[in-house]
């Protein structure tokens, strides 16, 4: 593709198990960045403040990997190592087209494992030979925030997983939306979590929301709960994911039933104000982290699911 194609900035650090250039769709490619976007990114990247621990010369967590030293008091710590150029960590997404293909793009990146955060979208104007900046501020802010605040982790990316994009993009391009307007709703409620701070306990009220939207109904008595619901209603659902919802690589070998009104009472306990005990009440959900995965993994394959399936799930919310 010419230097003057539209580009999206991938902000992941990642490392690459595949051949490069990956297309992911029709005049869509995942690839190294190149001299000059990579130019156009560092400038943008260089004034933009998401970055202030680093000098404004040198060093984004893209140009140099994190190396494990000990000291002689055996104290494990990370240092910051300068890659040569060739191997910077710059990677991007050209595409030919309008914004809305890249946007939808992005969508779909969402619903994969391996989340590709499209962080500044850079699109050339033909009139004025000229790029200009498409950018998520709050979001995007949150992502580098969150990624300057500790090690930075590094994600592998396999040509499977660039599959799957185009995959769910394709499947979200063919959904009658006038049908089906829930579940288009349901996905852009996901990327509108992506604007609170990545701590934030509302992400998983956020979660929760999702879900209930997609699967349930309002309660009609005290047999009809929403928690019983979505027990049920999952337990039905997982059969039919292309991939096995693992509840044992999160929970080990705890009843499903048990787990769900245990993640409910997560739930319950955020939206009262409550300081989750994850030492007693919540053990077997171990941590934050750990519940908040897994949920935002339940949510991915249920919206990858819907996008297929979707009339069972206009179905499923009315039984």
């Amino acid at each position: 593709m010419s230097e003057n194609t539209s580009f999206a900035f991938v902000a992941n650090l990642v490392n690459i198990n595949c051949d490069l250039p990956f297309k992911i769709i029709e005049d869509c490619y995942f690839q190294k960045a190149n001299p000059i976007q990579i130019e156009q990114i560092k400038q943008y990247l260089q004034y933009s403040g998401y970055f202030p621990n680093y000098s404004s010369y040198n060093s984004y967590p893209y140009e140099f990997v994190y190396v494990e030293t000990i000291n002689i008091l055996n104290h494990k710590s990370f240092q910051g190592q300068p890659l040569e150029p060739q191997d910077w960590k710059y990677y991007v997404i050209n595409f030919s087209g309008n914004n809305s293909k890249i946007s939808d793009l992005s969508l779909a990146a969402n619903l994969t494992e391996v989340e590709l955060e499209f962080g500044l979208q850079f699109l050339y104007h033909e009139g004025i030979k000229h790029f200009g900046i498409q950018k998520k501020p709050t979001h995007t802010f949150h992502y580098f925030h969150e990624m300057n605040s500790s090690l930075p982790s590094t994600e592998s990316i396999y040509g499977v997983t660039l599959q799957d994009i185009g995959s769910i993009y394709q499947n979200y391009q063919q959904l009658d939306e006038i049908k089906y307007p829930d579940i288009k709703k349901a996905i852009n409620k996901l990327e509108e979590l992506k604007h609170l701070p990545h701590n934030s306990e509302f992400k998983i009220l956020g979660l929760f929301t999702i879900i209930e939207f997609l699967i349930t109904h309002k309660s009609i008595d005290t047999g009809d709960s929403i928690t019983r619901q979505v027990i049920n209603k999952i337990n039905l659902l997982s059969k039919r994911f292309s991939k096995k919802l693992d509840y044992y690589q999160f929970f080990g070998n705890t009843p499903e039933s048990t787990l769900w009104k245990k993640l409910y009472a997560y739930r319950s306990n955020i939206a009262h104000g409550g300081q989750p005990d994850f030492a007693k009440e919540l053990l077997v959900l171990k941590d934050d982290f750990t519940a908040k995965k897994f949920l935002k993994l339940v949510v991915k394959m249920l919206l990858q699911h819907s996008l297929i399936e979707p009339q069972l799930y206009t179905d499923l919310r009315e039984c």
